[in-house]
């Protein structure tokens, strides 16, 4: 009962469903219905894109969101499944005006929305994310990410938003646990055909101290006349560019001395330009056109001082971009790195990744010689013999993963140099290696390179990985290691990551990673159901009885345990509820279910009747005291601003002439009903924008009565009392 019986039809057009993506559409249904949405995060390359087709299927009006690299993923995915949907990409939400947007999606009404690699709308700030926070207004929403969380756990909060609104912010760990769902590839090992990822093997390069000091040391540059980064920020900039390789670093040197070429050259013509107005001059291969900066700019007075600072600006980046002309080369050392790799393995295929293309191209065109290695950027791919498609040479590197046919040997790629362009949404499970040639500021990053390749469908039993470590300098400036553990950390701790400790430094096979950090709600439910599954398969013959009438029986046996207590499978308004109790509390905290479920392991023991009434009544205590008020079993969290918005209401009908009050009373209790929901953040936004608008009392009331039929309403907290299906007692073994 608390696991749920997944739906017996395995089958999705031609795709025939793994058990525990059968499993995940059940748990999804119910969120969706009780929150109006959910959140899958499964481990990368565990077949999210089928569990979501699965729930959608029974909605007729169906919307999928995706980036725009991956619309032809989705269209094949559809087309195998045999459902319908319509395609919109995060690039035309960004380039909508936030504004025009709004308005437009209200007109196309969805019944569900699912939104893949919903990662890339967790700021809230954005244009997009506006945009789609409308979309999903009247809609059931189903959100796809295995990182939905990159920086902070306010990440994850703007994503439930979109359904929750405010309660998000405040959200407890029941319903947390509730509406995320989350597996990782380890807790499902032998169910499923997923390599093992190995751990990472770090490579050393040499360091430059001079070069960084260099760096760090450059004059501050002018900002221009709507503000700027400070130097500092510039400096670390860089650095980071310079941790990934040579020509990145050299090639964002280039573009800043363009840049202050540019603002030098205005401030000489007398003007000072803005933002906007100095990228209105073209940058491109390495050279420069200026705009008529008399024309285009404002003009400025006293310059002079300005214009010894942007040359002494431009003249220290000029030296710096000098010393490459005679400086040891760090991208040589790279890219031997990768030839010894490849030595090592020699029948691997090897996928690398790097966050800037010039890292790509510089380390193509050293290995480019050893034959069967392509590289891919957004300008397009290439091999050693010329240009190819973005699909040419994904087929030739994985046409087992993209079902084509074997290319042939001259035109085989074994080693794929590639942006992160392809670091999300791509199936690679021909390669069995990854290399991050340089290392990005988030775990979230390489979990999603990683499991490009190790992920449902490939063939072999190891993904091998490997990383090019920053040079010591960079990472003594940049501090990457503690940024990138501490946001690995933050993600552990609230939804789990499949990423392995960030750690420069081997880590001991028998030290925990995480060991201090609190265990994430979904880990702990999937802990739990790991106890009721063991349950399910053993096979005992017991001496249970049903206590009680034919119609309100309830299953019951009794186990020694280290402490008195019991364990109940019951029924709110229709939700499944496992109750467990530990002495004098009824709970549905997680951490004493497993608990408590954990200590039931005892032997068998004779059930008495005054144990069971005894516990009756503490289940129905529980639940007058107002602890089961909620569906999730724990006081539920609350929106923002609603008691203000009830407390306008009221006023208004206090205040309303005595002719009017019986008119406007039944606008109120609709109102009231508005207030007093759980709304999506597009309804949310409205709410807080009526809260402070100085409309009279009546339209007011209007105005918020009017949200009650323009969005879905969350499921309502439970009304009845709780039905007790089955209870195991723990009797103290003593």
């Amino acid at each position: 009962m608390i696991l749920g019986a997944p739906d017996a039809d395995t089958t999705l057009g031609s795709i025939t469903l793994h058990p525990h993506q059968l499993s995940a559409i059940a748990r999804l249904e119910v969120a969706v219905d009780q929150f109006s949405g959910a959140l899958l995060c499964d481990d990368v390359g565990m077949g999210k894109t089928y569990v979501a087709i699965a729930v959608a299927k029974h909605f007729p009006h169906r919307l999928i969101v995706v980036p725009a690299a991956l619309t032809s993923m989705w269209r094949a995915a559809l087309v195998a499944t045999g459902i319908d949907a319509e395609l919109l990409t995060f690039e035309s939400l960004s380039r909508a005006d936030a504004g025009r947007r709004g308005k437009t999606a209200r007109r196309a009404v969805y019944d569900v929305v699912i939104v893949d690699e919903a990662h890339h709308v967790r700021n809230p700030r954005t244009n997009r994310y506006f945009a789609l926070e409308s979309l999903v207004r009247n809609a059931k929403v189903l959100l796809l990410s295995a990182t939905p969380i990159h920086n902070h756990r306010g990440d994850l909060v703007a994503l439930l938003s979109l359904f929750l609104g405010s309660r998000a912010r405040a959200m407890t760990i029941a319903e947390l646990a509730s509406c995320v769902v989350r597996r990782e590839q380890k807790q499902l090992a032998g169910s499923l055909e997923i390599p093992t990822i190995l751990p990472v093997e770090y490579h050393e390069v040499s360091d430059d101290r001079g070069l960084v000091a260099q760096v760090m040391t450059l004059p501050p540059p002018v900002p221009l006349r709507d503000g700027g980064l400070g130097g500092a920020l510039i400096g670390r900039g860089l650095v980071h560019q310079w941790a990934s390789s040579e020509a990145a670093l050299r090639e964002a040197i280039r573009r800043r001395v363009a840049r202050a070429a540019a603002l030098c050259a205005s401030l000489e013509a007398g003007t000072y330009p803005t933002m906007q107005e100095l990228e209105t001059w073209i940058y491109g291969e390495g050279t420069l056109q200026l705009g008529f900066a008399e024309i285009l700019s404002a003009p400025v007075i006293e310059q002079d001082e300005l214009l010894v600072a942007i040359r002494a600006h431009l003249d220290a980046l000029e030296r710096l971009l000098a010393r490459f002309s005679f400086m040891v080369t760090l991208d040589a050392e790279r890219a031997q790195i990768i030839a010894h790799i490849q030595q090592r393995q020699p029948n691997s295929r090897i996928v690398a990744f790097a966050q800037f293309a010039e890292t790509v191209s510089t380390l193509f065109r050293r290995l480019a010689r050893r034959g069967r290695v392509a590289m891919l950027t957004s300008h397009g791919a290439r091999v050693a013999g010329g240009a190819l498609t973005r699909t040419e040479a994904i087929n030739r590197f994985a046409p087992g993963a993209t079902h084509s046919r074997n290319p042939a040997p001259a035109e085989a790629i074994d080693l794929l140099l590639t942006t992160d362009l392809l670091s999300e949404g791509v199936n690679l499970q021909d390669a069995d290696t990854v290399i991050h040639l340089d290392l990005p500021w988030t775990a979230a990053r390489m979990e999603q390179r990683v499991g490009r390749v190790a992920r449902l469908g490939s063939r072999h039993a190891q993904v091998r990985v490997h990383a090019i470590c920053p040079p010591l300098s960079a990472r003594e400036i940049l501090g990457s290691e503690s940024i990138v553990r501490r946001k690995w950390d933050v993600a552990k701790s609230t939804v789990g990551t499949g990423a392995p400790n960030p750690s420069f430094k081997p880590i001991s096979p028998w030290a925990g990673e995480g060991d201090n950090l609190t265990e994430s709600a979904p880990a702990k439910t999937e802990r739990l159901r790991a106890i009721l599954e063991d349950w399910i398969a053993i096979d005992v013959s017991t001496d249970a009885h049903r206590v009680g009438d034919e119609a309100d029986s309830v299953t019951v046996a009794t186990v020694r345990a280290s402490c008195v207590g019991f364990i109940a499978a019951a029924s709110v308004d229709g939700t499944p509820q496992l109750l467990v109790s530990d002495g004098d509390r009824v709970t549905t905290d997680l951490t004493a279910q497993i608990t408590a479920s954990a200590r039931a392991s005892g032997i068998e023991t004779q059930t008495i009747r005054a144990d069971v009434e005894r516990a009756n009544e503490m289940i129905q205590r529980w639940f007058e005291f107002g602890n089961a008020s909620q569906a999730a079993g724990l006081k539920e969290s609350s929106a923002l601003h609603r008691r203000a918005i009830i407390a306008r209401i009221d006023a208004s009908i206090e205040n309303a002439p005595p002719h009017l009050r019986s008119a406007w009373s039944i606008v109120a209790a609709r109102a009231r009903r508005v207030a007093s929901e759980s709304h999506c953040a597009a309804v949310e936004r409205e709410l807080e924008s009526l809260l402070g608008a100085g409309l009279p009392a009546d339209e007011w009331l209007q105005a918020i009565a009017a949200l009650e039929t323009s969005a879905p309403r969350l499921k309502k907290s439970s009304t009845g009392p709780p039905r007790v299906h089955a209870m195991l007692l723990l009797r103290n073994q003593d």
